[in-house]
């Protein structure tokens, strides 16, 4: 596993300014010293996250995120920590030690994955031999140039029944082949599952091959035109999206992501220079797949094959989308079957044209609600209203009804008041509840001691000259979490000699047993309270009042039990101490 000092890391994030990153991914705007945008951990509809410059840390007022830069990086770009802290140096324009980026992740299937890989080099050096001169031809006459080939692990799977199986079984054991679907068994004799085809290799969300898809290229009539690995433990069709790792980065750089259906459409756009471009693996977006996308935090342009079934698995993923609150576009390309062929027909610019005017989903359904209707027939026009009605009904957006509803009025002659009236009597759709990533934030009592104490922690995190104070005139919390989180602190500035928040919450990741303890203790401390040591000590005496009373009146239950009499009396003399130096004894 990677290894990055704790120097490394902490110049890293001195010199990463939290609000330029945060602002490289979210929009932000100044409230006096700090800076306020809408959180990305939790449904938000209103700025209710704060970013402090000057201590280098945010905080949600809403559901309780809270951390550094690195930590937003990590939730928010869904990746490990150490992967979150290349990305801010990246941002920085900093490079990690050499080291560090290698072995960043355990790879559960290093086996697995060397053997899918030894297949695609088989597979690619098939073309370069004589056997690849037809489907080299093929591929030519398609456009896929060399650079094409190399660029996406093209390849060929041979005329012979067992010509993978035979490279593979020299180093690898038949059941693991069979297990991974590059090969069948029947009769007591084995075969390649692909044979005869162009193959393109399939990756996971990592960049891992993990299946692939082969396509006849013959022009074969009794057989199917491709055949997809069939799911093993690496290969689940549900959870891969075509050439999403390749399209992850760029997407978050142009804000969004353009879906089509078949690979060559991703292959053929990617090569012209769209990168930023995923495939789905069948017509239906799944649950899996949907979530990848929702990790972009983009738009989604849906760009679907140019037929009626293109156009309704336009529709049924733009409203699995929809309701997963993921901002979604159409494109709807004409003459051509999809946009491979609709790019080699019509050029690069064409398409790019439609990508700069795509439609909203709102009108994409707008105009499919129409599909087989005669809207001068008035049975299939009041179809049509009340289709477009019941799904506008649906949407919180006051000024897209009202534009909608006196569209709908101008363009078929119908009262805006009859209009109105109908869709308040539409019942909305209830919405399948789904629960958010952070849970909203519930408002605790706090008693004086747990406000002391986390309040004398919080400072203690950014400033040394607070952890004097706490050593001299406190020391001890009597609970064991915030003791642990203290020690921790003590720790820290001894190793360091300095101490500042945005470097503690690094430190304190690491340590499970504090961690949540700690994130929750800054989030609910104010960020822009001015921190002195005035206020430090009234916190101070607050906890030990508190820690007095306590101790007194223990005291008090102890000396009922006690029956040895010396002890007792010693008891009494360090009550009375108490009492003499506590203002509040309770």
């Amino acid at each position: 596993m990677a290894f990055v000092s704790n120097d490394e890391i902490n110049t890293i994030r001195s010199k990463a300014n939290i609000v330029d990153i945060i602002g490289s991914y979210l929009p932000l705007t100044q409230r006096g010293k700090n800076y306020l945008c809408v959180c990305p951990f939790h449904d938000d509809h209103s700025p209710s996250m704060s970013v402090s410059q000057e201590k280098q840390i945010y905080k949600c007022f809403a559901c309780g995120a809270t951390g550094n830069v690195f930590t937003f990086v990590e939730n928010y770009e869904n990746v490990p920590f150490i992967e979150a802290v290349s990305i801010v140096a990246d941002k920085c324009g900093m490079e990690l030690s050499k080291d560090v980026l290698t072995n960043t992740k355990v790879d559960n299937f290093k086996e697995e994955h060397a053997i899918m890989e030894l297949s695609q080099k088989f597979f690619q050096n098939n073309l370069k031999t004589t056997a690849g001169v037809e489907a080299n031809k093929y591929l030519a006459e398609r456009g896929i140039t060399p650079e094409i080939i190399n660029e996406f692990g093209i390849g060929l799977s041979l005329d012979e029944q067992d010509s993978l199986y035979k490279v593979l079984k020299k180093k690898y054991s038949e059941d693991k082949l069979l297990e991974l679907g590059l090969v069948s068994s029947s009769n007591g004799n084995t075969y390649d599952m692909f044979t005869r085809r162009i193959t393109f290799p399939l990756w996971d969300k990592d960049g891992n091959i993990v299946g692939f898809s082969a396509r006849i290229y013959r022009g074969e009539k009794d057989t199917s035109k491709y055949v997809n690995s069939r799911e093993t433990k690496l290969f689940k069709k549900g959870e891969t999206l075509y050439n999403y790792h390749h399209a992850r980065d760029v997407a978050k750089r142009e804000k969004e992501i353009i879906v089509v259906e078949g690979f060559m459409d991703a292959i053929r756009l990617s090569v012209n220079g769209i990168k930023n471009v995923v495939a789905l693996c069948g017509t239906a977006l799944t649950k899996d797949q949907i979530t990848l996308l929702k990790k972009l935090r983009v738009n989604v342009i849906l760009c679907l094959d140019n037929d009626n079934a293109g156009e309704l698995a336009t529709m049924n993923n733009g409203e699995l989308l929809e309701k997963d609150n993921v901002p979604i576009s159409v494109i709807r390309l004409s003459g051509e079957k999809d946009p491979d062929e609709y790019i080699v027909a019509n050029g690069i610019d064409a398409f790019k044209d439609n990508l700069k005017n795509p439609i909203t989903f709102f009108d994409f359904k707008m105009n499919y609600y129409k599909n087989n209707k005669d809207l001068n027939n008035s049975v299939d026009l009041a179809n049509y209203i009340n289709e477009v009605l019941k799904d506008l009904n649906n949407s919180n957006d006051e000024i897209l009804k009202e534009i909608t509803l006196n569209k709908l009025s101008e363009d078929y002659g119908l009262s805006i008041s009859v209009l109105k009236e109908k869709l308040s009597d539409i019942k909305p759709e209830k919405k399948e509840e789904k629960p958010i990533e952070v849970q909203e934030k519930k408002p605790r009592k706090k008693d004086s001691y747990t406000i002391g104490a986390d309040n004398i922690l919080y400072f203690m995190m950014n400033d040394g000259k607070f952890i004097k104070e706490y050593e001299a005139k406190l020391g001890f919390f009597d609970d064991e979490v915030r003791r642990a989180i203290a020690n921790e602190i003590l720790y820290y500035y001894q190793k360091e000699k300095k101490i500042n928040i945005a470097d503690f919450i690094t430190y304190a990741s690491s340590k499970d047993e504090i961690k949540e303890e700690v994130m929750r203790i800054v989030n609910d401390c104010n960020i822009e309270d001015e921190l002195t040591i005035e206020a430090m000590d009234e916190y101070i005496d607050v906890v030990n009042k508190v820690l007095t009373t306590r101790e007194i009146k223990k005291l008090k239950e102890d000396i009922k039990k006690e029956l040895d009499e010396s002890k007792k009396m010693k008891m009494l003399a360090r009550m009375a101490e108490l009492k003499r130096g506590s203002v509040d004894n309770g």
